[in-house]
């Protein structure tokens, strides 16, 4: 599955206005991992919940309907307060230049990365609204509906969240890993490769007989593996996004950037 960033207009300056705090995240629910298909990982009794090919659908059509709100060509604060009336919070400003601003933004156990480009009068003629799968700690903590509050400025450090600024590394290792994942395996292949190529399984979202999904991580990347399966032999194979993590998935990311 690849996501292509949708373009429109918008913008960032004025953060003043009060964005709506962001509902409860569900909890992870974990028991004892499967230790011959799937090492060092958590298999969720509610894995679904962290399931990318599961919830990707209504991520997408609630970013159909912000992108719908944030027409081109209105001043800062038709901005804000356009997110403001859709529930989002600003939870952090990952980048603020002249001619372009980026922030991640929250609603629910929803976040939004949307990227900015400001003409010379302050009015935003271009703006993604895409991923935001480097996040902040606020944004973090808003998503388990914990209230943090609303971001106005750009912090130093925040640059290492930008998807922006992040994502060309991200594709060309979701590329690598991809090639190293021929269909036409077992479950156990599959777990075996990861392994060899540095990958820590962190959770199983699902285990069926024709389907098994993981959460993998090394250093600051971590991908959803999505294997369908006939008569135990995977038919396809796809290395994609893993927007709602497991616990486990978040622990072994925050490890790696402690590094």
């Amino acid at each position: 599955m690849k996501l292509a960033p949708t373009k429109i207009s918008l913008s960032i300056a004025t953060l003043g206005v009060a964005l709506l705090a962001g509902t409860p995240a569900m909890a992870a629910d974990t028991q004892p991992a499967r230790s011959d298909t799937t090492p060092n990982a958590t298999t969720l009794r509610n894995g679904m919940d962290y399931s990318d090919r599961a919830r990707m659908k209504t991520w997408s059509d609630e970013k159909d309907q912000l992108e719908r709100q944030l027409r081109p060509g209105e001043s800062l604060v038709f901005y804000t307060k356009a997110l403001a009336d859709r529930g989002f919070q600003i939870t952090s400003v990952n980048s603020d230049k002249p001619g372009s601003a980026e922030y991640e933004v929250v609603k629910g156990d929803q976040t939004y990365e949307v990227q900015l480009d400001l003409d010379k009068a302050g009015k935003v003629t271009e703006v993604d609204v895409t991923t935001n799968m480097w996040r902040s700690d606020a944004t973090k903590a808003a998503m388990r509906g914990e209230k943090v509050p609303v971001a106005t400025r750009f912090a130093p450090g925040n640059e290492n969240y930008s998807d922006r600024a992040r994502m060309q590394g991200w594709s060309g290792e979701k590329d690598r890993l991809e090639s190293a994942l021929p269909t036409g395996h077992d479950k156990a292949y599959y777990a075996q490769q990861l392994k060899t190529m540095g990958y820590q399984v962190t959770s199983t979202n699902e285990t069926k007989a024709d389907y098994v999904e993981y959460e993998v991580v090394k250093g600051a990347n971590t991908f959803e593996v999505q294997i369908d399966l006939a008569n135990g032999v995977a038919t396809e194979v796809d290395v994609t996004t893993n927007l709602w993590k497991s616990d486990a998935t978040d622990r072994a990311l925050s490890v790696a950037s402690q590094r």
